[in-house]
Order: C-alpha cells, then structure tokens, then sequence
C-alpha cells in the first residue's frame, strides 16, 4: 500500500485533530452528591463531597490505627511501671512503720514489722537520754506527752502510735508515718519556748492537699501555734533555728514548719480564711518573703 505523502492535507489534518485531544483538558469528575429528603414537606437537602473524601479518610483511618496501637502500648508498659513504683512505695512505707514502731525490739517484731529483716551486721542506735515534750490538737483538744529518744530521733512504739493518731488527717482519718527530723524540731522548739506544741494541722490526706508535693502528706510538716507567743514570734524563733520551710500564716494565726532539705520561706494573709486545717500551704498559695526585707 502506497504511503502517502507527508505534504497531504489529510495527514496534517489528522496530526492537528492529534495535538488538539492531547492539549484539551481533561474532564473533571463530578463530585458526590447526597440527596436527604427526611420530610415531604421540607425541599430535598443536597450535600455535595469531594471526590477524594474516600482516599483521605481512608488515609486518617490508618493513622488512627497505627496512633491507637502506639498509645496502647505506651500505656500498658506506663501501667506496669506505675504498678512496681506502687509497690515498691507500699514496701518501703511498711518497712518505715516497722522500725519507728519497734525501735528498740528484735528485728521484725513490731506491730507492724512482720517478717521485717535488717541487712547483715546492721544494729540498732542504742538507747539514750528521753526528751519530753507535749503536744495539744487545737481542733479536738486532744493532748499527750511525746517522749522521743534524743539519740535516734524516734519516739517509743506506745507514743509513735497515739502521735501518728493524735496528728492525722481530720477529714479522713488517715495516718501517715512521721518523719523522725519532724519530732526533733518540735521538740527543738517547746525546748526553746518552754511551753508546749498546739497542733493546727499535721497530715494531710493528698486529695485535700491542693499544693503540688506538699509536705503534710508526706508526715513532714506541721502547722502550730505557741502559748504566749504571736505567729510571728514564731516564725523569727523557726527562722533562727534554720527550719528548712516557714509558711506565715498572720491572718489564720499559726505557723507552718517543714523538714525539707532547701530553704523556703512565704507569707499568706489567707483573708477570710480562719480555718488552718482548710488553708493551703506553699509558696504557690502565698506571696514569698526574705525575714531580713520583712522584720
């Protein structure tokens, strides 16, 4: 079959209608329509989608997937880390119960010091000179003589038990361990005022203790007043002891001490606020204050 030649007008023909279907654009797909007729009343409601709503949720349903399976794990692995801190705290907090209420017994013999042993070789602190000190709850009027041994620190198992209980949380009941430095400054403090401890607050149940870490749940701390004394009478005298936090609580009318290691020091006028047990302590309640710029 002959070719023809490039010159005839029906190949350039044919070669323009090419080029013309090559450059013309490319139809657009029409969208999805969703026809929602709910009431013969009411006009149709017509909802137009995109083309490509499929492919992106099809795509933001496998991210969802892929983040689930991720969260999921990083939870279950949080849980059981969350799970052994738990119980390594319960142990250590059983363990500080059996020493303080058994200071002075056979390894595990306490009240709660069951199946308690010490490491190989420890002892224990030898008994020293009794320090005596009392200690008056200003909410209930609740009163006892603390006797503390002045070598250790810690109190006999008959005084630890009625102090853990006479300084509990008054919404709750709970008990918390004491920590011995806590004892020693108290009894610091009625040894240098010679009168005795009115306790306006001691523990403090953690869900009503809105200050971040407080030292009332931990058996730390303690809010008290002096006979005799103004509360800033009382901070001065905490001051030159060199007590690790000081809250001045003017207004309520008592004075928070803490055996934290730094130094903190805040005031908190706590207008309309009378109730020491109900008052928030720490810095992030209260303006902070330097005794030197305060006097």
């Amino acid at each position: 079959m002959a070719r023809r030649p490039v010159d005839d007008p029906s190949v350039a023909a044919l070669e323009r209608i090419r080029k013309e279907q090559q450059q013309k654009p490319k139809p657009r797909r029409a969208p999805l329509r969703i026809m929602i007729a709910s009431d013969p009343d009411r006009p149709v409601r017509t909802l137009t989608l995109p083309r490509s709503l499929p492919r992106v949720l099809a795509a933001a349903g496998a991210v969802l997937v892929v983040a689930t399976v991720i969260l999921a794990c990083g939870s279950w692995k949080l849980n059981g880390a969350l799970g052994a801190l738990e119980h390594r705290v319960h142990a250590m907090m059983q363990a500080a119960d059996s020493v303080a209420l058994a200071p002075g017994g056979a390894p595990g013999t306490g009240a709660l010091g069951a199946g308690l042993v010490l490491p190989a070789g420890a002892v224990r602190p030898p008994s020293g000179p009794v320090g005596r000190f009392t200690v008056e709850s200003v909410n209930n009027g609740e009163t006892m003589e603390v006797a503390i041994n002045l070598a250790t620190g810690e109190a006999d198992a008959d005084t630890y038990r009625r102090l853990r209980h006479l300084m509990r949380c008054l919404r709750t009941g709970a008990e918390t361990p004491i920590d011995p430095r806590l004892l020693d400054l108290l009894y610091r403090i009625s040894q240098r005022t010679h009168q005795k401890i009115q306790l306006v607050s001691g523990f403090r149940a953690p869900m009503f203790s809105l200050a971040t870490l407080s030292y009332h749940t931990r058996g730390m701390a303690a809010d008290i007043r002096i006979p005799g004394m103004t509360p800033m009478m009382v901070r001065d005298l905490a001051e030159s002891m060199g007590v690790g936090g000081i809250g001045y609580y003017p207004v309520s009318g008592f004075v928070h001490v803490d055996v934290r290691d730094e130094r903190s020091r805040w005031t908190d006028y706590g207008h309309n606020r009378q109730d020491g047990e109900g008052t928030e302590h720490g810095p992030e309640h209260a303006e902070s204050f330097d005794l030197a710029g305060d006097l």
